[in-house]
């Protein structure tokens, strides 16, 4: 591997670690163990550098979602089955692990810090559980998920309508998106990696404008994602930021997070080409990636 400057490479390796980095050396390995002709630290570092912001994209737009699924399950909750409906296990479907979300909120109580927390317990000391706006405040994304899955159909669909989907894709794409949250948050790689947990594509509908070839890959995740803003946020430029990361990038390929070779032409990234066409200017891209990296994502 050609290092260009010892010092810069030592900082690298001290600030990250070589076990973490040496993910993003992988695509430049050849045949015979060591690396193609050609490849540089520079570049290794350039992926590494793309994969830390892309998280911060995914993280930034799951937040968005987990609020708004946050707050529409708790209101559907309390307006139906009143401030303290969720203790009540007759609520919830019969596979659902009622005692595991009370124990979760128990713990969840006893370790919070929030002014709200000890407000309530102060001013209502014989209740025996918050009410559901407090208590959602608590829930993990992963929780809210299991609860929305575990709602009253008509709940569930009620819900669905508001994020321009149906219950039985919005159960799927919570999970899917729980778990993609919890990789970004814990600073694991999600470029180049293939999905654990695979969520359900509505193809062939007509509220579906996107044509995704598998649902395995980071890029199914970015379409669904834009999606769900997109319903909480129709002026949300996020998808324009995506955009953006990937012309400050242009050696990084787009095959290694699944987006088509023609994604430019395809809804939405066609929707907003028109306000930054600045970002569509391709750089003359290295002999190596060009050779190595089409071959590993072609």
């Amino acid at each position: 591997m050609i290092i260009a400057d010892d010092a810069v490479a030592i900082q690298w390796l001290k600030s990250v670690s070589y076990y973490r980095l040496s993910a993003y050396f992988h695509p430049f390995k050849s045949i015979e163990g060591g690396y193609a002709s050609g490849t540089d630290f520079e570049t290794v570092c350039m992926l590494y550098e793309f994969d830390r912001q892309l998280r911060l994209l995914l993280i930034d737009a799951i937040e968005r979602i987990e609020v708004a699924l946050r707050t529409a399950v708790t209101y559907q909750l309390a307006i139906n089955y009143g401030p303290f409906g969720h203790c009540d296990e007759k609520r919830f479907s019969a596979k659902f692990d009622h005692d595991r979300l009370m124990s979760e909120l128990r713990y969840k109580e006893k370790e919070s810090t929030e002014s709200f927390v000890a407000h309530f317990r102060k001013k209502y000391i014989a209740e025996p559980h918050l009410p559901i706006w407090m208590a959602s405040e608590l829930m993990s994304m992963g929780t809210i998920s299991r609860i929305y899955g575990a709602l009253d159909p008509n709940l569930r669909r009620k819900i669905a309508g508001e994020f321009n989907t149906t219950d039985y894709f919005l159960c799927s794409w919570t999970h899917t998106l729980s778990y993609v949250r919890n990789l970004s948050a814990h600073h694991c790689r999600v470029w180049n990696r293939k999905l654990a947990i695979k969520p359900k594509l509505p193809v062939g509908m007509r509220w579906w404008p996107y044509t995704i070839d598998n649902n395995h890959s980071v890029y199914c995740v970015l379409i669904i994602a834009h999606h769900l803003v997109r319903a909480i946020a129709p002026h949300a430029t996020w998808a324009a930021r995506v955009q953006e990361l990937i012309g400050q990038y242009p050696l990084v390929p787009v095959a290694a997070i699944g987006m088509p070779s023609k994604w430019r032409s395809m809804y939405p990234w066609n929707a907003v080409a028109g306000t930054t066409p600045k970002l569509f200017n391709e750089a003359k891209t290295s002999a190596v990636v060009e050779t190595e990296l089409s071959r590993l994502f072609k």
